[in-house]
C-alpha cells in the first residue's frame, strides 16, 4: 500500500487486487446464478402466477357479484311490479264490492218501499171499507129510527147529536 500524501492513494490501481477481485467476483456470479438466481426467479415467478390468479379470481368474483345484484335488482322490480298489481287489484275488488253492496241495499229499500206503499194502500182500502161499512150500519139504524117514528126538528137534532157522540165514542 502507498500512502501518498499523507493518505491513501485511491486512483492508483493495483493489479492484483484488481485480478483477484474479478475472480472473486465472477466466482460470487457462477455460484449465484447456479444456486440463487434460479430460486429466486422462481419464487418470483410463482408470486406472480399467484397474483395473476388472485385478480383473476377477483375478477371472476366481482362479475358474479355484479350478476347477482342485477338479478336481485330484477327480482325486486318483479316483487315491486307485483305488489302493485295486487294493491291496484284489492282496489278494484273493494271498488267492485262497495258497488255491489250499494246496487243490493239500494234494491233492498226500494223493495221495502214498495211492500211498505203497498201495506199502506191495503191499510187504507180496508180503512175505507171499514168506514163504508160503518157509515151503511149507521144509515141503516138512522133510517130504521126515523121510520119508526116520526121526528120533530129538535128531535132530528138530538138524534144527530146522539149519533155524532156515539161515533166519537168509538173512534
Amino acid at each position: 500500500m502507498h500512502l501518498a500524501a499523507g493518505g491513501l492513494n485511491l486512483l492508483n490501481v493495483n493489479p492484483g487486487l484488481l485480478l483477484w477481485t474479478i475472480v472473486t467476483f465472477t466466482i460470487v456470479m457462477i455460484i449465484l446464478a447456479k444456486y440463487a438466481w434460479g430460486p429466486i426467479i422462481h419464487a418470483l415467478d410463482e408470486r406472480a402466477e399467484k397474483i395473476h390468479g388472485d385478480i383473476d379470481k377477483a375478477e371472476k368474483l366481482r362479475n358474479e357479484a355484479e350478476t347477482l345484484l342485477s338479478q336481485y335488482k330484477s327480482k325486486l322490480d318483479a316483487a315491486r311490479d307485483e305488489a302493485i298489481e295486487i294493491v291496484n287489484e284489492a282496489k278494484s275488488d273493494a271498488t267492485n264490492l262497495k258497488n255491489k253492496m250499494l246496487a243490493e241495499t239500494t234494491a233492498e229499500v226500494n223493495a221495502i218501499k214498495a211492500n211498505s206503499v203497498k201495506e199502506i194502500e191495503l191499510s187504507k182500502a180496508k180503512a175505507i171499507q171499514d168506514i163504508q161499512a160503518t157509515v151503511i150500519d149507521m144509515s141503516i139504524q138512522v133510517a130504521s129510527r126515523i121510520l119508526e117514528k116520526q121526528l120533530k126538528p129538535e128531535d132530528h137534532i138530538n138524534f144527530v147529536k146522539d149519533e155524532l157522540t156515539k161515533l166519537k165514542a168509538k173512534g
